[in-house]
């Protein structure tokens, strides 16, 4: 009887280690190539060091083919939660992202220049620019429409 119940243990065991086998296969496939994104935040650090040789060869970096961007991937006002909206760096770090498709709103000042932002008149509550410290240097404080 103890020999018939160790037989039928080992044989339940022997039958289940090829679908293991193959599990552990799927996981830890050793000839795919890693698959890493960094985000923005290093092309920001490097694009901000003093220009050196070791700034020249880390922006080469940034010329890799490995970083991918798609077309259903829309950067809304740039990357907003990384950097304030509807600036060079949001943009650049949502394209740096993937995003296929930076999304800026465009309207003319006064002068005839196009700008980026969210519409005419209500730039204070549609973007975060009021809670950055840009919104501090305006010679003259914003006064909502």
């Amino acid at each position: 009887m103890r020999n018939t119940l160790l037989t039928l243990a080992l044989a339940a065991m022997t039958s289940l280690l090829p679908g293991l086998a193959q599990a552990d296969r799927d996981d830890d496939d050793d000839r795919r190539a890693p698959s890493v994104q960094l985000g923005p935040r290093p092309f920001f650090l490097v694009g901000d060091m003093a220009e050196s040789p070791l700034k020249k060869r880390l922006l080469a970096c940034s010329n890799r083919d490995s970083f991918k961007r798609s077309k259903w991937s829309i950067g809304h006002r740039g990357a907003p939660l990384q950097f304030p909206e509807h600036t060079q760096q949001s943009y650049e770090a949502a394209a740096r992202m993937g995003a296929g498709i930076v999304e800026c709103d465009v309207t003319f000042t006064k002068d005839k220049e196009l700008v980026c932002r969210h519409s005419q008149n209500d730039l204070h509550t549609t973007t975060n620019i009021l809670e950055t410290p840009l919104a501090q240097t305006c010679i003259k404080p914003f006064t909502p429409a």
